[in-house]
Formats: C-alpha cells, structure tokens, sequence
C-alpha cells in the first residue's frame, strides 16, 4: 500500500509532464544554438589558399560553419570563446590516401607476405574492425581532420556513417573495394569484407561499379595494376575495362581515384577521365605534355611517398620506431613490425630480408625519382596532396603523416607549398574545396589552432592547442578518452 501511495506522489499529472517538455524544448532552442557558436579571437589565420598570415583575426563558427572572419567580431550572448592570441589557426590536415581494413603491421597484406598461418586473416581483419575508433581519434588528435580511404570494403562503408557525426572522429571520406583486372585468390571469400571487385570484362567493371552504389561510396577506385615487364601491351590491354569503370563511376555521379604506378597507366587513366591519381609515377621523370593533361584535366596528384620505404625497412628488419610512432600510432602493429624477425617462419623471413637488402638500390632509385617528380609536379602548379597510404605494412596510421610530410620537405616542396598539399589539395582531391580545406567564410569548420607558427618548420605542426571538428573545439588529449 505505501509503496503505491508513494507510485502515485511520484507520478506527474499529464500538465505537469506537457510543462516539462514545453520547458525542455525552448531550453533546446534557445541555448543549443548557442553552444553551436564558437569565437576564436585575435589569432593569426593563416590563408592557405593566398599564402598569406592574416594577424589579429576573429573567427565566428556557427553550427560548424565559418560564419565571419575579421576583427573584433560581435557575437550573441554565450558564445565559447577561445583567446588565439600569439597562436595560429590552420585548416585541419588532411591525409588522401589511407586503408582502414589495413593495420600497418604485418600481417595486413597476405597478397605480399601471406601470414596467415601464423595469424589468421579473419582475426587481422577483426581487429581493424574493432580498432577503427581508436585509430579515428587518433587521427583527430593529431590535427588531421578529415581521412581519404580510396580502397576499402563494403563492411567499412557500412561503418562510415556511424563515425560522421562522432565528436572525436574527423570526416571520412570512403570508397568500397578497389576495382582491378587481376585476381587475388587471398581474399576470397570474404564477402563485404573483401577489398577487391574482379573486373574480368567491361561489363564486370560496370556491374561492380553498380554493386557498390548501395554502399554510398564517396568515389570509385581502380587499381590499374599491369603486372610482368611488357607493361604497354599489359595496360592498353585493361584500358577498355578502366573505361567502362571510370564511365559507369561518372553516370552515377561519382569521382574516380586510380591507383598507377606508370607515367603510361596514369596517362591512360586521366585520358579516360580518372579525377584523382593516388600515387605519384616513378618509372621516370615525368614529361611537360603529362602535367599539361593533368592541368587540363584538372587532376590531384597524392604524394604517397614513403610506403614503399615503409615495406624496404619491415622486411630488410631495419624499422626501427620513430618519435611519430610512440605518438601518435597504435601501439600493437608497431610491435609486430619490430618482432618481424622472430616470426616462427624463419625461412621466410630470411628470404624476405636478403632479397630486400639485394634490391634496396633499386628501391631507393625509385623513391628519388618519386621525389623528383612531386617537385616537378608542385613547382608548376598540378595539386599535390599530403597521402600515406598508411595501413599497408610498415606505414602506421596516423604516425606516417608526419614522415611523409618529412619525406616532401626534403623532396624540395616549400612549407606554403606543404601546407596546400595537407589542406586545401586535400579537400580538392574529393571534390570538396568548396566545402572545407581553407579558413573561409560559409565553408566547414575543420580547424587546428597552433601555439606555433606553422611556416617556420614542420616541428611547429605537432604544437596542437586545440582541435575544432565541425566547429566544436577539443583538446587533443580529450580525444583519446573512452578509447582503447
């Protein structure tokens, strides 16, 4: 009895409960705008896209979008407001070229070195899977904003969504399985967590092309990989099905990145209408009639200069963990690149290691002509944008950001020219310079404030003082909390 008696004080009248909620929604409409304004004042912008530091600036954020830009702006009452005096507001970096179902150690890649006898590859895969969250923070807490993953699966797709509107998590932008004319056997039957669709003819480049549409994919992706040493005969031969990829891609509205390691494949594909290159060729120097096409076409280059070292340093078991690394990557694939050596299969391993070390010239070879050609392409105006290719072996995410971006310094790109590859050539690479990539008025609120001046040198990039993701500032060690 005393306890339905208690039921029934406890219990509010129909009225009261309607007075409630009248309350609860004028709170919500008059305070969450409110919260969704952000003012950051006196702080030097730094224009990337005029190459210009624009001092004692205020920046006026509104419901994550650059309302205003100018000084001593009058904002409403409640307001946050954060004192950027003597510090530098960037647009957030942004990395082109990652792959989230790849951790970076090794046993990532069964097409190279196949360890699943070791580590099964369903186990791999599931890790990646349960670490996407952390790697996201990780990501956001260093400064890099928005992630480019041309090349995943419909499983990562699927995820994507769910990652958006996340506080902690930068903008993902993301495409299923890579297309490509070659079979590998390694991934069969994987289903949504496979990341490549066979295009064996031209209608099965359309069809994949049309099975990946339920996914929302963010563009399209092929590899136009051109295995053997007859590489010209090889590549026209796969023209007519990189065509009908880039075609279908292009019906549904889509952009289309195309992966080409040859001056030949990337010239082929940005006559067949490829938007975005993902890798820079190496196979020689590029020639004035190649960046005229690209030009023309109006096509971003990815630097993606340091992956192919990442996988030298692994298997020649020389990598050895960088300051990057105990930064900013997760720690477990980091381990397995160290403990490389002591895997069970010496045989391996050791074959691995001597014929790495037998190549090593003709790998470093290639890694200059790489360089020379990202010089080439920066110095007369293609768009070069900052990529990784981070999660394939030897290339950690988050941590080798900061050695690609040592990698172009020394590749001979100015910091101005460094800064337009991570920000606003990012945002090109999608397709979305109109939406975010430079501190302007109406565009997206990815932001990074710096305690140093970011064109003094590349150390001054890691001085984070706050993230702002879709205008909500956080600092970066807020980001790792209620994570793994």
């Amino acid at each position: 009895m005393a306890t339905h008696q208690a039921k029934k004080i406890l219990a509010p009248s129909k009225q009261v409960s309607r007075h409630l909620l009248i309350i609860c929604l004028l709170t919500f409409f008059l305070i969450s705008p409110l919260r969704a304004q952000l003012l950051i004042t006196n702080t030097t912008v730094v224009d990337v896209e005029n190459k210009k530091l624009l001092p004692s600036q205020d920046v006026w954020i509104q419901n994550g979008i650059i309302k205003a830009i100018g000084k001593k702006i009058k904002t409403p009452t409640g307001t946050q407001v954060l004192d950027g005096s003597g510090k530098y507001l960037i647009p957030g970096f942004v990395d082109t070229h990652v792959h989230f179902f790849q951790s970076g150690g090794v046993y990532t890649r069964p097409d190279i070195v196949d360890l699943r006898k070791i580590k099964p590859y369903a186990e791999e895969i599931a890790w990646t899977h349960q670490h996407m969250e952390n790697i996201l923070r990780r990501y956001a807490r260093a400064g890099i904003t928005t992630v480019v993953d041309p090349g995943s699966t419909n499983n990562f797709l699927l995820r994507r969504d769910s990652f958006r509107l996340k506080g902690y998590a930068p903008t993902v932008y993301m495409t299923g399985p890579l297309q490509v004319p070659v079979e590998f056997p390694e991934y069969d039957g994987l289903e949504n967590d496979g990341p490549f669709y066979f295009m064996k003819t031209e209608e099965d480049a359309r069809k994949n092309v049309r099975k990946e549409l339920p996914y929302k994919p963010d563009f399209i992706k092929i590899a136009y990989v051109v295995p053997g040493r007859n590489k010209d005969s090889v590549a026209r031969s796969y023209l007519p099905r990189v065509k009908a990829a880039i075609d279908e891609s292009h019906k549904a509205g889509l952009r289309v990145a195309v992966h080409a390691f040859e001056r030949l494949t990337a010239q082929l594909a940005v006559e067949a209408g490829a938007n975005h290159l993902v890798h820079i060729p190496f196979d020689g120097t590029v020639g004035p009639e190649f960046i005229q096409l690209l030009k023309d076409k109006k096509v971003v280059v990815s630097s993606s200069t340091t992956v192919f070292e990442g996988y030298r340093k692994t298997f020649g078991q020389y990598y050895r963990a960088t300051l990057y690394d105990s930064l900013y990557a997760h720690p477990a694939p980091i381990q397995s690149i160290l403990h490389f050596r002591e895997l069970p299969d010496t045989a391996l391993t050791e074959s691995l290691r001597k014929s790495t070390l037998s190549s090593a010239a003709i790998g470093k070879r290639h890694d200059s002509t790489l360089l020379v050609n990202l010089r080439i392409l920066a110095n007369a105006g293609v768009p070069v944008a900052t990529a990784t290719d981070a999660g394939n072996i030897g290339s950690p995410h988050v941590s080798s950001y900061f050695r690609e971006l040592s990698s172009m310094r020394a590749g001979g790109l100015d910091m101005w020219q460094l800064l337009q590859s991570s920000t606003i050539n990012g945002a090109r690479a999608v397709g979305k310079e109109k939406e975010f990539g430079s501190i302007t008025k109406g565009k997206r609120a990815d932001l990074v404030l710096l305690s140093r001046n970011p064109i003094d040198n590349l150390d001054n990039w890691q001085h984070v003082d706050w993230v702002i993701l879709r205008g909500v500032a956080r600092k970066p060690a807020d980001l790792l909390k209620s994570s793994d």
